[in-house]
């Protein structure tokens, strides 16, 4: 299906944003270092002629982000927009398809910059006669939040972070971690778990050393890190730092938690307080967060808000939000954005820079309004 682009053009240029054209062919690495070797699954994938590992464009933000870093200052304000061909296996839907999209780097105020972010989402996809979209958020700084608060060991926090935004996964974690301590530990847990207690990073550069010097540097598509990863995660099960009772009970309860925005605050101040989690002041960023929406003139009433709603992708940092046609087919979004301000940092920059942005998938749009 051919969808007429002109209006959205128009639309993101008026609000600020200038086109960059990143190129198709790129650096597969880039993308499997930052986004994990699960993305390798679905990538065109090609090899240069001096043995590269290259692939078509698989989406933008990461391209735009490095077009800013090669450009300039990385914590400069720039406004990018996008439009254009990406190449993602996607079962059941064309793997080439177009995507447009902006990317809002450097703005410091960022409950304006998102807010600004969901509502130009909202007016693009008004352009092409969703005026009813089904608009879900979420925010993983309320999980990183509650699972800090809980003491969880530091080793199961990064595994839950990692598998926070699929429930059934985050679900199959939770409940593997109900069982620490039910089997034998090797003689080496207790050394690992603990070395991974006080100084993660150094445990860590001892189990890849350990992999180099046997000479594997990937199994079973993971990474030598993220074997490493996963033995220390291991071992410090074994040796009976799993989940208690009380923490699997207060994650249940966070993550069954949605609707409006004000009705999951509400509910989220009362889990805090029973629990006496001591969150109070990123609920409070939640509900900043919420009044700058409303002031953007974004109805929150129609916001769904999702406790378990999360991005995949260790550089999302924060606000999430999809949109959605209810006539397209489930788990089919129109639209994916949010806050990643981590990103910068895996791509080179030597400090975090805020960033927002979302895109749009053209191939699951309607003609635009004449």
């Amino acid at each position: 299906m051919t969808v007429d682009t002109n209006q959205l053009r128009i639309l993101l240029s008026e609000a600020g944003y200038r086109f960059v054209e990143p190129p198709i062919l790129s650096d597969a690495n880039v993308f499997l270092e930052v986004a994990g070797e699960d993305l390798r699954r679905r990538l065109y994938l090609t090899t240069g002629f001096d043995g590269s590992e290259l692939c078509l464009r698989p989406e933008f933000t990461i391209p735009v982000c490095l077009h800013h870093l090669a450009t300039g200052d990385a914590h400069r304000m720039a406004d990018y927009a996008y439009l254009g061909p990406v190449f993602r296996q996607r079962p059941g839907e064309n793997g080439e398809f177009l995507q447009g999209g902006v990317e809002s780097l450097g703005r410091t105020d960022r409950i304006t910059a998102d807010a600004d972010v969901l509502a130009l989402a909202l007016d693009a996809v008004r352009l092409y006669g969703l005026d009813k979209p089904i608009v879900r958020i979420g925010d993983s700084l309320l999980f990183s939040a509650v699972i800090e608060a809980l003491g969880i060991a530091s080793v199961w926090r990064r595994r839950l972070s990692r598998v926070f935004g699929d429930r059934q996964r985050l679900d199959a974690t939770i409940e593997r971690l109900s069982g620490g301590g039910t089997s034998e530990a090797p003689a080496h847990a207790g050394f690992l778990a603990a070395l991974d207690g006080t100084d993660h990073a150094a445990a860590h550069r001892i189990v890849e050393d350990l992999l180099s010097i046997a000479g594997i540097k990937a199994v079973g598509g993971r990474s030598a890190g993220e074997i490493a990863d996963r033995f220390l995660e291991q071992s410090s099960l074994a040796v009976g730092a799993g989940l208690s009772a009380r923490a699997q009970t207060v994650l249940k309860r966070f993550l069954d938690t949605r609707g409006t925005p004000e009705v999951a605050l509400a509910a989220l101040k009362t889990l805090s307080i029973d629990e006496d989690l001591g969150i109070e002041a990123t609920l409070d960023g939640f509900e900043k967060r919420a009044e700058g929406l409303a002031r953007r003139g974004i109805d929150l009433s129609t916001l769904d808000f999702a406790a378990d709603f999360g991005r995949r992708l260790d550089y999302y940092s924060g606000f999430v939000f999809e949109i959605y046609d209810e006539a397209l087919p489930a788990g089919r979004q129109v639209v994916g954005g949010g806050r990643y301000d981590r990103l910068m940092p895996a791509l080179g920059a030597k400090a975090p820079v805020p960033a927002v942005g979302f895109s749009l998938w053209l191939d699951r749009v309607k003609e635009p309004h004449s």
